[in-house]
């Protein structure tokens, strides 16, 4: 990893005049992996997203006796990447799965079901 990079945005984002209040210090890739937390959310938000696209393709290739077994495990299993991906997610901060509580995944939430750190933190490394 280019850590140097890293520590450069980090300096660069310290040095901005935003603020949001938060007086916790967060360890110095946390606004990394915040991003990456989002990152993944959207990934599996877009496999909910194309759902509709998904049930399309399947009726026109049923509707052409087609076969729609590759296509059902490609899309499956991509939705199951991401799903994974989403939940083996931690939190910088407690280092908890960030969207995960008990045993279901929580979708909607911005913030980190255990501790409460926002997606829309600004940290002070």
């Amino acid at each position: 990893m280019d850590y140097t990079r890293i520590k450069e945005a980090m300096n660069n984002y310290k040095s901005r005049d935003h603020y949001s209040g938060d007086k916790r210090v967060y360890p110095p890739n946390s606004s990394l992996a915040v991003r990456q937390l989002l990152r993944a959310r959207t990934r599996l938000m877009v496999c909910f997203w194309t759902l509709p696209v998904y049930i399309l393709i399947v009726w026109v290739l049923l509707s052409n006796q087609q076969p729609i077994d590759l296509f059902m495990f490609f899309y499956f299993s991509l939705c199951a990447g991401f799903w994974i991906d989403m939940v083996r997610r931690r939190c910088p901060v407690c280092a908890k799965q960030f969207y995960v509580k008990s045993i279901v995944l929580n979708l909607r939430t911005k913030k980190c079901v255990h501790c409460g750190l926002g997606m829309d933190s600004h940290f002070q490394g």
